[in-house]
């Protein structure tokens, strides 16, 4: 199949906190989480189920849609996304978050205060999915919430963590956390925590809360990314191959350029999910 070089790219360019990633050199095969741990200062995201099941390898995935020009924010599984389908995307950790260098988050702060953290294994993946629905809540046309607080109901603080386990701290100081930045909450509802003592008043608990603002929130998807949106992406060809069609005639025309007699085993990747329950004992040569 002809590439011209406006659709064929050598590389894949890609942000981590900010940080510009221009790969050359990867098998198609790699995960996310094992790049992020093998190849960057950021291993707050953890290998556990390998799975998606657990939400210990939970990162935010951030993705500027042109036609709209807007950028959509969502959690995923890095145990099973492949590095090559986040070309041109932004990906934020829990150190993107914060860090013992910059500060803490307050969503760091309060897991922390509501005692919402044991052994802390799988506290960076629930970090990211109650960031990721803080930045969801705050894109809805809702009123604006009081100091301190966001546009979070307490309904979807709740579920904020739906597909993140702990297996020692137990949901409920866990909750808390989530709830804490609701408008809705009643502060009657928490338990036990380091901010306030029994018999405190709304107004004393409500300022000892770590302060959450969203106009101070960081930007999860850097300017320098929007000039990277590709075609059809043809990696290391020489040796291995990862096609990225933008559209169903492309893909057609892609399936019909690799089909060709040779023994070449090909996987078509979507949401990669099936990895989880077909275990690929070798990988393939053709994505």
């Amino acid at each position: 199949m002809e590439k011209s070089e406006s659709t064929l790219n050598n590389s894949l360019v890609f942000a981590v906190n900010g940080k510009k990633f221009d790969v050359s050199t990867i098998h198609p095969s790699t995960t996310l989480l094992e790049f992020l741990r093998s190849h960057t200062p950021f291993k707050g995201a953890k290998l556990s189920c390998g799975e998606g099941g657990c939400g210990a390898c939970v990162v935010l995935l951030s993705k500027y849609n042109p036609v709209l020009d807007q950028v959509d924010d969502f959690t995923m599984s890095s145990c099973l996304t492949l590095l090559c389908s986040i070309n041109g995307c932004s990906v934020t950790t829990t150190e993107g978050l914060g860090n013992t260098k910059d500060g803490f988050h307050p969503i760091h702060e309060r897991f922390s205060g509501f005692h919402a953290s044991l052994c802390g294994f799988c506290t960076p993946g629930m970090c990211m999915s109650l960031f990721s629905t803080l930045v969801n809540a705050e894109k809805t046309p809702r009123p604006t919430p009081p100091p301190g607080f966001s546009k979070l109901e307490v309904s979807e603080a709740e579920r904020a963590i739906a597909g993140n386990l702990c297996r020692c701290t137990g949901y409920r100081p866990i909750a808390d956390v989530c709830k804490s930045f609701a408008a809705d909450i009643d502060m009657e509802d928490f338990g036990f925590n380091s901010f306030w003592r029994k018999g405190d008043s709304k107004e004393v608990k409500i300022n000892s809360l770590p302060i959450y603002n969203h106009s101070n929130e960081i930007c999860t998807f850097p300017e320098f990314l929007k000039n990277e949106a590709r075609s059809t992406l043809l990696l290391d060809s020489r040796r291995y191959s990862w096609y990225s069609p933008v559209s169903i005639e492309e893909h057609q025309r892609l399936l019909g350029s690799v089909e060709d007699g040779n023994g070449s085993r090909v996987k078509v990747v979507v949401g990669n999910t099936g990895m989880s329950y077909y275990k690929e004992l070798e990988s393939f040569d053709k994505y």
